[in-house]
């Protein structure tokens, strides 16, 4: 050892090396200089870094070579011609399969526009690779932090988005769509979640950073401790340490801090405003602002939270964001020219908010007064300035939708996707999009690429899983959903989906079992709720009505009523009583949902009354209901057009009219639009209604044909089954009938025996065989 270190000392290897150590060094940090000084692309720093690396053995030839004393022409001839070149060779391959596919060029591209004043302007923006989508968590509270100051724990994150929104680096993931990741794990209140945990919600947001950290109260001052991670890795980017007694002062500083963290230059052209002038100087105006953004968006306290907007908006009638989220909120309460007074408000104080946030309000506006060509020239403008704006872009492609530009759409999601290669919910979308077109294997690439991409995300196997249901490859969507949930097995969404197939292609004890296993493994009592109102339509669908009944029981128990959080089990609550001939508790239950205030709440109990009104006083009633139903929901709800046109055709056929019923119910499968969990039940109940009022005028070919785009979607309702084994019967197949009504009786096993389709089902078989 000692004889080769001297030999390299002779050769002054270690010199060499050391001064092109020192030479890399100086190298590196100078482009580290001209990425922060010129807006490069920041890969360029690490090319340089792994090139440098790279390199080290043409030094080491060169410095053992050149540094013997007494040059040997012929070995150092031998090592420039074979092995310097193949060191460079071997270089540029490796630098190309690490950053071939990398913009190595600005990070910024600029371009001439007409601003909102007509003034011709050079812009500036940030290409999408390098934007930093980051998720700010609400802060875990100290010890010292009393039940009068929680609210600061929310207020950090969403003061700090507002900070850092004037700088195109920053992208942030919305408050609501984090607060709902944690929440359906039973994190109610946002806090207590471990950081692994936040971690999973922010993947799932293809997020590339995420923020937590905690705030405490030390005597009259607040601390504050910020932890920026990476979410692939769960590094720490950043950590830093706030200490002041005016807490947004403090966000300014961590608003800094984030930014390095992230690595986010500082330019002279950004906005860099107090966050006090984006929100409000006022204190109680700010807490009032997010208390009703808590109560609207974690309690779904509609009423409260408007109640909190507007004191803020009351205390600071400037307060441009509470004015804003005060529209919104009205808007979902259907107070439309409320809605529309604040929104006005919010266009007057647009100066709080920077030239990106305010044409978004500007959208908003537009929207609410109806002008829609205005909607289009204001996103016009918007984008021309702002051509990567991904928001811009969303709201584009919405309104494509809207107008039934596909097509349109579909190009404007082509467009966001080059934005943003790593958000994956674009190409759910785009599946989406496939799909309504017609263009059914391209909607299936993208599904499978969002699966094979994101494998943690539960909601894309759910989704493929829904697509294959869909086009009756209901065992490869069991062999998804199998796989999924051993690897999730605390997964609800994957046990209710799994449970629901099995149910549908007429696996019951499997359903069953699953279903009963969700509820016992249930974490939260929201969680074992669900799963006992899933218990309850698997009795249902079996015709098990007492015992569907009893479960019902159960979920009053564990909800404590508390049906505003619940609208499609109430409404269906209802319809379960009125399937058990209970009329009088079923309207019984519609005067305890009007009491409670969810009459004005869940507009699908519109429905409901004329279903009730039909069992209770016949024909004529019901009729007159379903108008006003009607009227009422003209301007409230698009979504109960299919639904109500259904509603229509049972009360059509419950007067006789099949000719007539078989019409509405056929109008309502064209209305039904969509392709979620709704639209597919509605699609069903809508074929089966059609399907039973064809055979009725006896169009058998055409009733046929509906029962089997319904057994298409659900293979052993047994409802479809005695439809089709009354449509056989009717056509002398004997044979066919008592194969169809087998299939219905498979299902209605353990009907209760006062369940009338079950006892049609078995006294038609016992007339058939015997």
């Amino acid at each position: 050892m000692p004889a080769l270190l001297r030999t390299l000392l002779e050769r002054r290897v270690p010199h060499a090396l050391a001064i092109y150590a020192g030479a890399s060094w100086a190298l590196v940090e100078f482009v580290a200089f001209a990425v922060d000084e010129f807006l490069l692309s920041p890969h360029l720093t690490r090319v340089v870094l792994a090139g440098l690396l790279l390199l080290l053995p043409t030094v080491v030839l060169l410095a053992w070579f050149h540094g013997k004393p007494g040059r040997d022409r012929e070995q150092l001839a031998r090592t420039e011609k074979i092995g310097i070149p193949a060191n460079l060779v071997l270089c540029a391959v490796v630098l190309w399969l690490l950053f071939g596919g990398q913009d190595l060029g600005a990070a910024t591209t600029s371009f001439t526009v007409k601003t909102e004043d007509g003034d011709v302007v050079e812009r500036t923006v940030v290409k999408s690779e390098f934007r930093k989508r980051t998720a700010l968590f609400a802060l875990e509270a100290g010890p010292g932090l009393g039940e009068d100051e929680l609210w600061t724990t929310y207020v950090v994150p969403l003061a700090i988005e507002y900070d850092l929104m004037a700088d195109d680096f920053f992208v942030a993931i919305p408050f609501d769509v984090l607060a709902w990741g944690l929440m359906e794990r039973g994190y109610t209140d946002l806090r207590g979640a471990p950081v692994s945990l936040k971690r999973e919600v922010s993947r799932a947001q293809f997020a590339e950073f995420l923020a937590v950290g905690e705030i405490d109260r030390v005597d009259d001052r607040y601390r504050v401790t910020l932890t920026v991670h990476e979410t692939r890795s769960g590094s720490v980017a950043g950590e830093s340490v706030h200490e002041g007694s005016d807490l947004l002062a403090l966000v300014d500083e961590m608003s800094a801090a984030v930014k390095t963290a992230l690595g986010i230059p500082s330019r002279e052209t950004v906005e860099d405003l107090p966050v006090r002038q984006r929100l409000t100087e006022d204190d109680a105006a700010l807490e009032s602002f997010v208390a009703g953004l808590v109560k609207g968006q974690l309690q779904w306290d509609d009423d409260v939270a408007i109640d909190h907007l507007t004191r803020a908006t009351t205390l600071d009638p400037t307060f441009t964001a509470a004015h804003r989220e005060l529209s919104r909120w009205l808007g979902r309460a259907n107070r439309p020219e409320e809605a529309l007074a604040a929104i006005q408000a919010a266009m007057e104080s647009l100066y709080r908010l920077p030239e990106r946030a305010r044409f978004q309000v500007r959208t908003e506006y537009y929207l609410l007064t109806g002008e829609t060509d205005r909607v289009a020239s204001i996103l016009d403008m918007w984008i021309e300035l702002y051509p990567e704006d991904l928001n811009a872009l969303e709201i584009r492609r919405r309104m494509q939708e809207m107008d039934d530009d596909l097509e349109g759409a579909l190009a404007t999601l082509a467009e966001m996707r080059r934005l943003s290669p790593g958000n994956g919910s674009l190409l759910l979308a785009e599946a989406a999009l496939h799909e309504v077109l017609g263009l059914l294997d391209e909607a299936e690439v993208a599904l499978t690429e969002f699966v094979d991409r994101f494998p943690d995300d539960r909601g894309g196997v759910t989704r493929l899983s829904d697509f294959l249901r869909r086009r009756g490859e209901h065992e490869a969507a069991r062999e998804r959903l199998t796989r999924a949930a051993l690897l999730h097995p605390l997964s609800q969404r994957l046990a209710w989906d799994l449970a629901e197939l099995d149910l549908e292609t007429g696996r019951f004890d499997d359903a069953r079992r699953t279903y009963e296993r969700w509820r016992d493994q249930a974490r939260t009592s929201a969680e074992r709720a669900q799963a006992l109102g899933a218990l309850k339509r698997y009795h249902r669908f079996r015709g098990e009505l007492a015992a569907a009944l009893r479960h019902r029981s159960e979920w009053l128990d564990e909800t404590g009523g508390d049906f505003v959080q619940w609208p499609v089990d109430v409404v269906e609550d209802v319809f379960l009583h009125l399937e058990a001939g209970l009329v009088d508790e079923a309207a019984a239950l519609l005067e305890v949902f009007e009491e409670d205030g969810l009459w004005e709440s869940d507009n699908y109990l519109l429905r409901a009354r004329v279903h009730v009104l039909l069992e209770s006083r016949g024909v004529a009633a019901a009729r007159e209901e379903h108008r006003q139903a009607v009227a009422a929901a003209a301007n409230q709800s698009r979504f109960l057009a299919a639904p109500l046109a259904g509603d229509l055709g049972l009360v059509h056929e419950r007067a006789g009219d099949y000719a007539a019923a078989a019409d509405s119910y056929i109008r309502a499968i064209d209305l039904a639009g969509g392709f979620g969990h709704m639209a597919r039940l509605q699609r069903v109940e809508f074929h089966l209604g059609a399907g039973r009022a064809l055979r009725r005028t006896g169009q058998l070919e055409d009733a046929e044909a509906h029962l089997r785009q319904l057994l298409f979607r659900v293979p052993a309702h047994p409802h479809a089954h005695l439809e089709l084994g009354l449509l056989f019967e009717a056509r002398g197949d004997t044979a066919a009938a008592v194969e169809h009504l087998r299939r219905a009786l498979a299902a209605w096993e353990n009907a209760d025996a006062a369940f009338e389709p079950a006892r049609v089902a078995r006294a038609r078989m016992a007339a058939l065989e015997g």
